[in-house]
């Protein structure tokens, strides 16, 4: 939670108006985002910390208890819902059934006609997530905002970029940089930089240096899983995570832990399990999440079981994108694995000085 002068900077930015705060990963964003709501909390202004997904909303409100217990955190889904009802007893329009989708037009229409104006002012992490019809819904309102994004995160296409946000909250000065990388050391830094080039313009490599990132052939899912717990016996003070492609892999991988005795040091996560939604970041155990769940997430060690199930073109920015954010997740050691005689094409083209290649 140390800061860098570049994030006391955008912390003290003016309490009113919109400001949007853009970087790669590891600049610190989340950080900064706390303490940027927690000043403006201290300030005895109505702040409210947003997110998109569950998992990060858990994370966000958990990792710096004194600073978040004076401001509310909570996902954007959650936030529009109680503030529609709020002010209209009803939930807001919505274009599918099941409740996901907004009827944005009809949205703010109603916002106009009814002359709906709001106070609070929203801090938002990992703004590129949310939809840019939003940030119009939040200038129609008259809110102040503070949005932190990172456009070379974006996997989704209903996703925004950074100058869609900029345009939507008719923002003109220029977003603020966030361009030093405080979380990964430089070897993971040069790997993610393969499959990702930014477009933020050059940006300084850590100076911290660490391990080659390591690919590996296993024979077996438990014989991963083996070497994963040997891990983790051995660096206790670490935190681990396990960044799976799909839900079933997740599964096997904590079935196969828990019968080597480390269910209790191992938490899973799956946003529509109700056995699996709940995540305690105050310890530091094996956790497992898919790709869908891990933006926003950083461990010390990062290890991924399935790289072979990446079998898209190498080429395709979808993949690419993905690799990119997986590596960015990892601070000390990154380490894929794959099953199979031929290591993934998504990997061959990542040349040995930036990865070490290994046989189980």
């Amino acid at each position: 939670m140390e800061l860098e002068p570049e994030q006391i900077a955008t912390i003290d930015l003016p309490f009113h108006g919109n400001h949007v705060i853009t970087g790669p990963p590891g600049g610190g964003k989340t950080v900064t985002a706390v303490y940027r709501a927690w000043a403006l909390a201290t300030a005895r202004r109505q702040v409210v910390l947003l997110t998109r997904s569950n998992l990060l909303h858990q994370y966000l409100g958990q990792m710096a208890p004194n600073l978040t217990e004076s401001v509310r955190v909570v996902t954007w889904h959650r936030w529009i819902r109680e503030f529609w009802r709020a002010r209209f007893r009803c939930d807001p329009p919505f274009l599918d059934e099941e409740g996901w989708q907004y009827d944005w037009i009809e949205a703010l229409r109603v916002c106009i006609v009814d002359r709906v104006r709001s106070d609070v002012h929203l801090v938002i992490d990992e703004g590129q997530n949310l939809p840019v019809d939003f940030f119009r819904l939040v200038r129609t309102l008259g809110m102040s905002v503070t949005v932190f994004a990172d456009e070379n995160q974006r996997i989704d296409d209903d996703q925004s970029t950074v100058s869609e946000i900029c345009r939507a909250l008719a923002l003109r000065a220029e977003p603020l940089l966030l361009r030093e990388n405080l979380r990964n050391s430089r070897e993971i830094a040069v790997l993610a930089s393969i499959f990702r080039k930014d477009v933020l313009g050059e940006l300084p490599l850590p100076e911290r240096s660490g391990r080659i990132p390591t690919v590996g052939r296993v024979p077996s899912l438990e014989h991963l899983v083996a070497e994963m717990a040997r891990y983790f016996s051995a660096h206790r003070e670490r935190s681990i995570g396990i960044i799976c492609r799909s839900t079933r892999m997740l599964l096997e991988i904590q079935g196969e832990l828990g019968r080597l005795g480390l269910a209790e040091q191992t938490q899973a996560y799956v946003h529509d399990d109700r056995f699996r939604r709940t995540v305690d970041f105050s310890v530091r155990p094996i956790r497992i999440v898919t790709t869908a769940s891990m933006k926003g997430l950083e461990f010390d060690s990062v290890f991924v079981p399935d790289v072979d199930a990446y079998t898209e073109d190498p080429t395709g920015v979808d993949v690419c994108l993905r690799l990119f954010v997986m590596c960015t997740r990892a601070r000390e050691e990154l380490h894929f694995a794959h099953r199979g005689p031929e290591e993934p094409p998504v990997l061959s083209r990542v040349p040995d000085s930036l990865l070490a290649r290994r046989t189980a």
